[in-house]
């Protein structure tokens, strides 16, 4: 035989050449390749329109952009803003202190000062009011009345007690002219400044050989002195009586303790200083 002919194969099995199966499997691996390519297309397309490109998301180390929440553009970088310059205008902390921070509503980093308390006005004084509270119960003073009315001096001189010119002591100080006593040889003078007063209740102090003015009817002023030997003899008072002796008074005294210190002359006599002294006098003759 010089011929021999091949035994097909079976359908679709592969050959040296490819065959008709061959070509089919191309053709569904084109399409299948064309698919591909138009869903890549796709995705690619999709992912540009979208903004969700993988190359993008790769770049965003950084927080998204957060500049336009305090009035930057949203095309800037995602920075943050300069909390010291960009925020609010201004810087955080003189924020919190100024006026967005201070509590108490008063100016930046300063305490709410007080007022300043006010200086008290001082109460006028008066020189007399005061030489009046300056005398102390006790004090001798070299006051007299002169006449029927008006004293030698209207404020009180204090000297000691035993000066020559020691006319009055202080019984007693007082705010009110009525707690001195007058009668013989008790008086008082006293001072007013506005609604206050100080009242210097005062005893006659006398020593022998003081004159006093007086009338020929025996009635006198315990509370003057006047020169024995010279200055006339003031209205109503028509004399002088010269002191003789001063006693502590006896409990019922009768005047004859005065007779001693009289002599032959007649004599005058008083009890004074609520009846504890005895006074004895002459009338002066020069």
């Amino acid at each position: 035989m010089s011929h021999m002919q091949g035994w097909p194969g079976p359908s679709g099995a592969p050959g040296p050449g490819g065959g008709p199966g061959g070509a089919k499997g191309g053709q569904r691996f084109g399409i299948l390749a064309l698919i591909v390519v138009l869903v890549t297309g796709l995705s690619f397309g999709l992912a540009a329109a979208t903004g969700a490109d993988a190359r993008d998301n790769e770049s965003m180390g950084a927080m998204p952009d957060m500049g336009s929440l305090e009035g930057f553009e949203s095309g800037e970088t995602g920075e943050l803003p300069d909390l010291e310059t960009d925020a609010g205008g201004g810087d955080l902390g003189g924020d919190i202190e100024g006026s967005g921070g201070d509590l108490g509503g008063g100016d930046s980093g300063t305490m709410p000062t007080e007022d300043p308390v006010p200086t008290p006005t001082e109460t006028p004084t008066d020189p007399t009011m005061e030489l009046y509270r300056s005398v102390s119960q006790g004090s001798c003073l070299a006051n007299w009345m002169v006449n029927e009315t008006d004293w030698a001096s209207t404020t009180p001189d204090v000297v000691d007690c035993t000066a020559d010119n020691a006319g009055v002591w202080v019984a007693s100080t007082t705010d009110f002219v009525s707690d001195c006593p007058v009668d013989a040889g008790r008086s008082y003078i006293y001072y007013s400044y506005g609604p206050d007063t100080v009242a210097l209740c005062l005893t006659r102090q006398f020593e022998v050989g003081q004159c006093f003015l007086g009338m020929a009817d025996g009635s006198a002023n315990l509370m003057s002195w006047i020169d024995c030997q010279g200055g006339s003899v003031p209205s109503p008072y028509s004399q002088k009586f010269n002191v003789i002796a001063v006693y502590s008074a006896p409990s019922n005294p009768t005047g004859d303790e005065c007779a001693s210190a009289a002599g032959n002359q007649q004599y005058y006599w008083w009890t004074m200083d609520g009846e504890s002294t005895l006074l004895c006098a002459v009338v002066y003759s020069g």
